[in-house]
């Protein structure tokens, strides 16, 4: 194995410990809840549940938004030590909280670090990889993402089904979180500043040293010239992306945000127990469930870091929304009509088909495309925005899930979600670009992207 691929695989590794941080942070709620909610606890009825689940999301909207323009100003490299920082103390605290009202105080600041790492981490990894492996090594982040989520059922799992009377084990459960954003801390020390970053401020012979440790001496030397090239690359605010003609590819990003959410993926994600109960299984088994759920998304995503980089992001995204959509429209018949072990049956067979499309096309090509689909120059300030929707999104959907489910039923719920599914259809069809093998470094090359869409 060649050097170069070693330091790649290093510092894809450690940097996207951030990912799994993120998704064991969003995840671990899924088997918490029902311990939380007793009375001895934090005493959560179906809005409180949403609240307590959807305010992390709140807090990531708003950590998106600014750590583009932070990243930009101190590095990325610096911008994932505080967020690190950040992770240790707010799972610390979340895990201590005594009522409901300091756990949404700090469940939200540790939003801000999942809402931040969702943001830096796909556009550092896009900026140190070579581009014929860019595709790999972004989606590597979602593999991570799904991969903390599935730890966080097993933690679950294991500690909820060995101590379902204990209603304070959800304390234990949350701060297990720690651990891993210690190691992120640790190790951060031994990867180096995006070189894309170097270069935009200035540090040039720093850019084209850690260029040569993750790129061929041609892919460098290219890189180096598509920047030169263009005596414009410089940082935009976010008056001058918005307020200007680059807003078409602000709103194409802000629409990729919605597509990935809006179709209920992290309904399954955060409510999976709550949702698998409501099929006639006890908690112990719903929490056994959620393994299965877990392992899905990752085993998906595992295969789909293989296969995404090499076809044409678009059309996998089209056929990804066609299969959730129809599996979607599945549910909502099968929930409807069927009822007792049948129906837990169906809904689980269901639910795993919609997370290989989700997870295994869905997700990872809408952060490989919006990691791709900005040019150089507002790059900053399209990925946070682009990063806020995927939040706010979220938020809406993890929200009023809860309540949904209480007053309409699972069958009108997925009958929804089945119809958003059809709009993410019609827009990705006509006004997402194809980024494949983009070298994007001004803002004319993403604005024949979009029209060429």
């Amino acid at each position: 194995m060649h050097q170069r691929t070693r330091n790649l695989r290093h510092t894809t590794s450690v940097i996207t410990i951030g990912g799994l941080l993120f998704g064991y942070d969003t995840g671990v709620i899924n088997g918490a809840l029902p311990f939380m909610s007793s009375a001895s606890q934090l005493n959560l009825n179906a809005a409180n549940q949403g609240l307590v689940s959807s305010v992390l999301i709140l807090g990531a909207a708003l950590g998106s938004m600014f750590t583009g323009k932070v990243s930009g100003i101190y590095g990325r490299h610096r911008v994932v030590q505080w967020i690190a920082s950040l992770f240790i103390a707010a799972n610390v605290l979340c895990s201590l909280s005594p009522n409901k009202y300091i756990f949404i105080v700090f469940r939200f600041i540790l939003g801000i670090a999942v809402g931040a790492a969702s943001e830096v981490i796909p556009v550092y990894l896009s900026e140190i990889s070579p581009i014929n492996a860019r595709g790999m090594v972004v989606t590597r982040n979602d593999f991570k993402i799904v991969l903390g989520q599935f730890f966080a059922y097993v933690v679950n799992a294991i500690i909820g089904g060995l101590f379902p009377n204990v209603m304070w084990i959800w304390r234990v459960m949350l701060v297990m979180a720690s651990l891993p954003a210690l190691i992120l801390l640790l190790e951060n020390r031994s990867i180096p500043e995006s070189p894309i970053w170097l270069w935009k401020n200035g540090y040039l012979k720093k850019a084209k040293a850690v260029m040569s440790r993750y790129l061929r001496p041609s892919e460098a030397k290219e890189e180096a010239h598509e920047l030169q090239a263009d005596p414009e690359v410089e940082a935009q605010s976010f008056q001058s992306v918005v307020f200007s003609s680059n807003i078409k590819l602000v709103l194409v990003g802000v629409g990729l945000a919605i597509v990935q959410q809006i179709t209920g993926i992290n309904a399954i994600m955060y409510y999976g127990t709550l949702m698998l109960e409501r099929t006639g299984l006890t908690r112990s088994s719903s929490l056994y469930g959620n393994i299965i759920i877990g392992l899905v998304s990752v085993i998906s995503v595992s295969v789909s870091v293989r296969i995404v980089g090499r076809f044409l992001r678009k059309k996998l995204l089209l056929i990804g929304l066609l299969g959730s959509t129809t599996i979607l429209t599945c549910l909502s018949i099968v929930t409807h009509l069927l009822s007792g072990p049948r129906l837990t049956v169906a809904v689980l067979s269901f639910i795993t088909l919609f997370l290989i499309c989700q997870q295994g096309l869905i997700s990872p090509l809408t952060w490989l495309i919006l990691s791709e689909l900005f040019p150089v120059d507002i790059r900053d300030v399209g990925m946070s925005i682009s990063t806020f929707f995927v939040w706010m999104a979220d938020f809406a959907v993890s929200l009023v899930y809860p309540s949904l489910m209480s007053a309409l039923g699972l069958s009108s719920v997925f009958r929804i979600f089945a119809g958003c599914g059809v709009l993410c259809i019609l827009f990705v069809y006509l006004f997402v670009p194809e980024t494949k093998n983009n070298l994007l470094t001004s803002t004319q090359q993403g604005h024949q992207a979009v029209k060429s869409a």
